[in-house]
């Protein structure tokens, strides 16, 4: 007699069919029944040190794969460690699959005081996702996966949470599970393509806006940018998008005292794959007095803050490849490249003015021997801030932030996600003295698995911006100034290479060193270093 696969057996090979290579897990009592499902798999099973590593390991894994980061994760206490990634996530639109155990199915929700227990665990995690759902019968499981991949695939990507009761993953399975093929991509109507087509054919001075969402429409963004002639302006999660180099882009200046006024001065702006967010302005306030044509494929974004002339809801690549058919011949002169070096000849400062002098002549350092290709994940530290608007993306690069929930501890362990999703490419991390230790034990991770990912800290001996704004604000300072730790020991006590450049000058060389090591290296930067 054959016996059918458990359900946590068929749960993983099913994630196998859906072309999953990498789980970011951490095996405990309740989420063993998932474990036995990896005897015999290709699956590379990731662990991290606590469920917010796995977290934003997956992040950063989906962020360069474009394929969904997953992470095992345990009833409780698991679910809530992770709940500040899936924010993140959340926010940032990646497509993440967290899948945790859950108490066994005949005391859901009765509080009886259960062993990592949570009366609603998919309450708790509703907000953070796309959904988050608990099957109560293996045979509802193949559905809610196949949904989880259509968000990914064809809707805008965002986490999915599924719990999965104990007792349920330990039944055996009663059908043969295999994937189902996702919607097709939304595509625009034909009549508000040629209303847009237009608007941008009788513009004299069109501004395209790009967020994370145009992310697989560049091709088709440069394509429009040069039959509009007009320059191209990057969100915080979309400046990487284009080439900084490329005669039409104005890479991140969006961030800067001059965004605003670049806004104002379109009469036309084509925003794809964008929010809109205030996060993403110099001001806190995204003001558009031209008339804006918005690509998303989110309808609900189409709402009252930023009232569009003409709303696209379609993916973004298709809908743009359709603005490029529908365009006609234009007319005037726009000048889009003048305008470009017109705005980039302007001064301009960023966020923080008072301290981009020490801040650039770091980033220029880094800036000159980070190669072609390279990921750079920056934490919601102020050096990072500065990098916003100023730092040029290597070509072929990415900037991985946590723009929109802004939280701290993201750097290192995305990091490390992200150079398991591309072993090939150079990856750098950049943190704080004091955001860093929020996920210091992942350096563990990144030794075992010999990653040669670097983490470069900026110490300032403070959570400076919170003690500047305290400063400004006339508040005594309080809980500003800890003591960091000494990173040397940090380094070796996680068997990572480790070193402190004497002068700004010496951290190219320093990084250079870093590129070429076989393993992970720390490299620390004081606030105050010489040549600052």
């Amino acid at each position: 007699m054959q016996f059918r696969p458990t359900c946590g057996e068929a749960f993983v090979r099913l994630l196998e069919d859906y072309s999953v290579d990498t789980v970011f897990g951490i095996p405990g009592v309740h989420n063993l029944e998932l474990y036995r499902g990896f005897a015999g798999s290709t699956i590379r099973h990731v662990l991290p040190r606590h469920e917010q590593g796995a977290g934003f390991m997956a992040d950063g894994y989906a962020r360069v794969t474009g394929k969904p980061g997953v992470c095992f994760l345990i009833t409780g206490a698991g679910v809530t460690n992770c709940a500040t990634p899936m924010g993140q996530a959340f926010s940032d639109s990646v497509p993440l699959l967290i899948v945790s155990s859950e108490n066994t199915r005949d005391t859901l929700g009765k509080g009886i005081g259960c062993l990592h227990e949570i009366t609603d665990q998919s309450a708790v995690t509703r907000p953070l996702c796309a959904f988050s759902e608990t099957p109560t019968d293996p045979e509802e499981v193949p559905g809610l996966v196949a949904r989880a991949f259509d968000v990914f695939e064809s809707k805008r990507p965002r986490p999915v949470h599924l719990s999965l009761p104990l007792d349920m993953l330990a039944e055996r399975t009663r059908l043969q599970w295999s994937p189902h093929p996702a919607a097709s991509k939304p595509e625009a109507e034909s009549e508000v393509i040629e209303e847009a087509a237009m608007l941008l054919e009788q513009a004299d001075r069109p501004l395209i806006l790009i967020g994370g969402g145009a992310r697989g429409a560049a091709h088709q963004v440069l394509a429009l940018a040069e039959r509009l002639d007009c320059p191209i302006l990057g969100t915080i999660l979309g400046r990487d998008i284009v080439p900084n180099d490329h005669p039409l882009s104005l890479g991140g200046l969006l961030v800067s005292s001059i965004g605003d006024e670049i806004l104002a001065d379109a009469d036309v702006i084509l925003a794809i794959g964008t929010e809109l967010s205030p996060n993403n302005s110099y001001s806190d306030v995204v003001t558009l007095p031209g008339k804006l044509i918005r690509i998303d494929i989110d309808a609900a974004e189409f709402d009252a803050r930023h009232p569009a002339t003409v709303a696209i809801r379609a993916d973004a690549a298709l809908a743009a490849d359709s603005l490029l058919n529908a365009l006609g011949p234009m007319g005037g002169e726009r000048d889009g490249a003048g305008r470009v070096l017109a705005y980039k000849g302007r001064p301009s400062t960023g966020f923080l003015p008072h301290l981009e002098k020490k801040h650039h002549a770091v980033l220029d350092e880094i800036e000159a021997v980070l190669p072609e290709g390279s990921i750079l994940v920056g934490d919601m530290t102020q050096v990072i801030y500065s990098a916003i608007n100023h730092f040029k993306i290597p070509k072929g690069g990415r900037f991985l932030y946590p723009s929109g929930y802004g939280t701290l501890g993201y750097a290192l362990p995305a990091a490390i996600g992200a150079k398991i999703g591309a072993p090939d490419r150079t990856v750098l991390a950049i943190a704080g003295d004091s955001g860093f230790l929020y996920t210091a034990p992942e350096m563990a991770v990144a030794a075992e698995e010999g990653l040669n990912i670097v983490a470069l800290v900026w110490n300032n001996r403070a959570l400076g911006q919170i003690r500047d704004d305290m400063v400004n604000r006339n508040i005594r300072t309080v809980g500003v100034t800890p003591e960091p730790p000494e990173f040397e020991y940090l380094a070796k006590a996680f068997r990572w290479s480790y070193t402190k450049p004497g002068k700004v000058s010496e951290i190219s060389s320093a990084l250079k060193a870093a590129f070429a090591a076989k393993g992970p290296t720390l490299i620390e930067v004081q606030d105050g270093i010489e040549g600052l």
